[in-house]
């Protein structure tokens, strides 16, 4: 592609996802405790291996100018509350009003699966609101997660649009890539970029999802070849956040061309077709507590930890991260060895800080944020660690701050007590709080999938824990009742599964 100088195109956005099923509401602490920017450190916050620093990358090499204006980062959780969602949203067009009028094109880095009270589907909010004040043919490009909520909005407000292709996530430099490469398109003149897409009448648990291994790698495969055909400038699957009580659920399939949208929408129907005909596969079965552990102590010894996934209370699909399911278990049913695992509880960490290191503490744990799925257990420990609760991330790459932190130790398990949830999608929590996880006989991370990505190499083996929450695996289970139907697995005689 040419050289672009001279183009400028400012950087924006606000990323967070919702869980329906999470009691409560996010407001805007959530936000200011992950990030909270304006100017340049817009540019910086990812360390360079967020989506940002991959548009950076296409930037430089094509010599456009990024612009950056404001950015926010609320990770995951509950419902955003509307004071929460306006605020952020003011506070970004303010910004971006400031520099519209002499940028070329604005590239907005979203999550896709972000809803407040009033609103459903914030991301077409965001962009068809921009699209209202910059008029029809001004480039906006949009980068999202592979659980994005695509919506009839967002269609029709760009065509600019790529979503991340790997599950457990493991391209955001990449995605953030590509949606500059739709941006140079768009601003090349030589190019029409647009959009087909399809819509399915299809949910799965996150589990299913894994791009690497199973039913959707072939998918994949698929859409990398369809990337290479003659006129396609990209193509995306938004396996979407299953946990979202919104009308329009479901997975979709995106693929842009270059001014074809006859071979777009038969392309994009293919890989809807593909997806559609693997839902019975992309169903994911879970073992019960009572077999796992019993696995676990009949195994021989291993310089490998097991890893068992509490996918139900996973904090990086927006769970409060207060079940103590396997601890209740665990009490009763120990583990023959050392076992670390994580719990939401800040009444507890504040009770650890008062008894300092060497302390013992009697106190329930758990349960207490998410009454409808827990209940709290009483147990009696010992305070081995006391930290800020600040670390860098690998998975995303960002700061957490999961507040006041200690590390409690009941016999052999120890319990990472964190005053705000932390996501387990990587270990650097454990290694933060000077745990070192490949030593234990298992550890439990509070993630659907995802964990698979940084925790499968170290281990002798994962194991997915069926236990109840608000990322439930069993979909049917919870309280939907906003979602048009019908939809699958809720509705199992689909005839047409297009929407």
């Amino acid at each position: 592609m040419a050289s672009l100088k001279g183009k400028r195109v400012a950087v924006a956005g606000i990323t967070f996802e919702s869980n329906s099923f999470a009691p409560g509401l996010t407001n805007l602490d959530a936000f200011e405790r992950y990030l909270f920017a304006e100017g340049p450190t817009v540019l910086t916050a990812g360390f360079g291996k967020d989506e940002i620093g991959g548009a950076i990358s296409v930037a430089d090499e094509l010599g456009i100018e990024l612009v950056p204006v404001f950015a926010s980062d609320g990770g995951c959780g509950p419902t955003v509350s509307d004071k929460t969602y306006e605020f952020l949203k003011e506070r970004l067009f303010s910004k971006l009003s400031e520099v519209l009028g002499s940028v070329d094109g604005v590239y907005l880095r979203l999550h896709g699966a972000m809803t407040a009270e009033s609103y459903e589907d914030v991301e077409g909010d965001l962009i068809e609101s921009l699209r209202k004040i910059v008029g029809p043919d001004f480039p906006i490009a949009v980068s999202c997660d592979f659980h994005g909520h695509f919506t009839e909005k967002m269609a029709k407000s760009t065509a600019l649009i790529a979503g991340y292709q790997t599950c457990p996530h493991l391209d955001f430099f990449e995605t953030g890539a590509r949606a500059m490469r739709l941006m140079a398109a768009e601003l090349s003149g030589t190019k029409k970029p647009t959009l087909s897409y399809r819509k399915t009448k299809l949910l799965a648990s996150a589990e299913g999802h894994d791009t690497s291994f199973g039913p959707l790698r072939a998918v994949m495969d698929r859409l990398h070849e369809i990337e290479k055909l003659p006129g396609v400038l990209d193509a995306t699957i938004f396996c979407t956040q299953p946990w979202l009580d919104v009308t329009e659920l479901g997975w979709s399939t995106l693929v842009v061309t270059e001014d074809n949208p006859e071979l777009g929408q038969k392309l994009a129907d293919e890989l809807a077709l593909m997806l559609w005909d693997r839902r019975e596969a992309v169903l994911f079965r879970k073992e019960k507590v009572e077999n796992i552990v019993a696995e676990i102590n009949a195994s021989e010894p291993s310089a490998k930890p097991f890893i068992i996934a509490d996918g139900a209370d996973s904090t990086s699909a927006g769970c409060l991260g207060d079940s103590n399911y396997l601890l209740k278990y665990l009490l009763q049913n120990p583990i023959k060895g050392t076992v670390y695992m994580t719990v939401t509880d800040p009444a507890l960490a504040k009770k650890c800080f008062a008894a300092g290191v060497g302390g013992e503490v009697t106190s329930d744990i758990g349960g207490s944020l998410s009454p409808v799925f827990f209940s709290p257990v009483e147990v009696t420990g010992e305070v081995v660690t006391l930290c800020d609760g600040v670390y860098q991330s690998k998975y995303p790459s960002k700061m957490f701050n999961s507040g006041p932190t200690a590390v409690f130790r009941v016999g052999e398990i120890s319990i990472v007590v964190t005053s705000k949830p932390a996501f387990m999608l990587d270990y650097q929590l454990y290694l933060r709080v000077g745990l070192d996880f490949t030593s234990a006989k298992a550890v439990q991370v509070k993630s659907a999938g995802g964990y698979r990505g940084y925790y499968e190499p170290h281990a002798f083996k994962c194991i997915d824990m069926a236990s109840p929450g608000s990322a439930d695996s069993r979909l049917p289970k919870l309280p939907f009742t906003k979602t048009r139907r019908p939809l699958w697995p809720f509705d199992l005689d689909i005839e047409d599964p297009w929407y």
